[in-house]
């Protein structure tokens, strides 16, 4: 979204970016050969940076043939001459801007940090691609956190047009504004948002997932859950996403941050997943998750008995007593509490307006594109239906914080439900009387 703009005075009118010509990678995983390809493609310089010998040829051959098919398509030369591969991590030490793309772990990401901040020339931009972490954790590690901002890439990282371009407390408007333009080179549609756990489109996703997790506790079922949001009109249900991306990845990330050994006194919490990655149950790829295949790798869902009879005595051990469900519950559960920690980060201000969220999760989450996206979605059902829902779930469920309707999503019911565009006015002004 060019029109960019952040709650310390940075816009996108008077934030001017700074001249790039050579960028580096760090780390050649899958997003980071995505990445490289992207910048090669927009013309710069890249020099590509794995410091594991047989991993970095690996990730030569792949990402020349990524250009060499993407050169073929587009019927140009393939810009095999604009990268330059690495084991030392000191050959970024002329660049003018770092991508560090390392595996998700903070205290990984830290030390190549610390190491950058020491070897960059100094004004180096030193930017993460990074789904959730602490952009400002990050920046702690550097001699300069003013030049520190996160690129959270969406994989295919050369194909995916959504970037959320994350700002951190003492990130520069000039470290933003090369951020966006690096984006905007690389044909990418830039979204500039705030810093916080998930940032957007995962924070967003997290109450949405876990009240699929609920309601399986509740007595829907796996089919029921994803047959409701493949109608409303995204490509995939929860349960089928989850099986096809890995009930691995997010059971890595919750055991991180210690969710699954933890007491949840106050806030409900559904450990179905961490019992089936237990059970080495990680979806496709070991044959069985959420549904069963018809082997390893296998692409076409079918339901698994052994699912259900896992759900029945899971309910019965904890006291749940199933009871029937149907796809309007499912709807307004899952949607509606994905709305409402909308309006939170609409108050929040970690995104500068509605249209913000709406771009993100239409392009990054599959959001159906006949809806809208969500903001949009919650206007045209009706802000004072929304809420009323809310209500109506919180009183029955007040162990789950995210059905508590947010303060803002009141305040425009109060305010007689304006329209989308003038929602900004509220947001500015908590006491507007429109």
């Amino acid at each position: 979204v060019s029109r960019w703009s952040t709650p310390s005075g940075a816009h996108w009118n008077t934030s001017k970016p700074r001249p790039v010509h050579k960028v580096a990678v760090i780390g050649l995983g899958t997003m980071g050969r995505g990445i490289t390809v992207a910048l090669a493609q927009a013309g710069l310089s890249v020099v590509a940076v794995e410091t594991h010998e047989k991993q970095l040829m690996e990730a030569k051959q792949v990402v020349s043939g990524m250009l060499e098919r993407g050169a073929k398509r587009l019927k140009a030369p393939p810009a095999l001459d604009k990268i330059s591969y690495s084991c030392e991590i000191q050959a970024v030490a002329d660049v003018d801007l770092v991508i560090e793309a390392v595996f998700e772990d903070m205290v990984v990401k830290k030390t190549v940090f610390r190491q950058l901040s020491a070897i960059c020339k100094p004004g180096t931009f030193l930017f993460t691609n990074t789904s959730g972490l602490d952009i400002d954790e990050l920046a702690a590690q550097t001699q300069n956190p003013e030049l520190v901002v996160g690129m959270h890439f969406f994989a295919p990282a050369h194909v995916m047009k959504l970037l959320e371009v994350v700002y951190g407390r003492r990130s520069s408007p000039q470290a933003v504004a090369t951020a966006m333009q690096i984006g905007k080179n690389m044909d990418k549609i830039s979204v500039a948002v705030g810093n916080c756990s998930g940032f957007v489109g995962n924070r967003m996703l997290r109450p949405y997932l876990d009240q699929a997790f609920f309601l399986l506790e509740e007595g829907a079922t796996p089919e029921l859950v994803d047959q409701a949001l493949e109608e409303f009109g995204f490509a995939m249900g929860v349960f089928r996403m989850s099986d096809l991306s890995g009930l691995d990845i997010g059971w890595k990330v919750r055991k991180a941050k210690e969710m699954v050994s933890k007491t949840h006194q106050d806030c409900r919490y559904s450990p179905l997943g961490d019992l089936l990655c237990e059970q080495g149950r990680f979806g496709q790829k070991t044959g069985r998750g959420w549904y069963q295949y018809d082997k390893p790798g296998g692409r076409v869902a079918k339901s698994d008995p052994w699912l259900h009879s896992f759900l029945e005595k899971y309910r019965a051990q904890r006291g749940f007593v199933a009871r029937r469900i149907d796809h309007q519950e499912v709807l307004e559960r899952c949607l509606y509490a994905l709305i409402n920690e909308g309006f939170r980060i609409l108050e929040d201000r970690i995104a500068s307006g509605p249209e913000d969220i709406d771009v993100i999760y239409v392009l990054g989450y599959s959001w159906p594109r006949h809806r809208g996206g969500p903001m949009f979605y919650a206007q045209m059902v009706g802000l004072s239906r929304i809420l009323e829902k809310l209500e109506y779930y919180h009183q029955l469920h007040l162990d789950i914080p995210s059905l508590q309707p947010c303060s803002l999503l009141r305040k425009l019911v109060a305010n007689g439900s304006p329209p989308i565009h003038k929602w900004r006015e509220v947001i500015k002004n908590p006491h507007s009387h429109l």
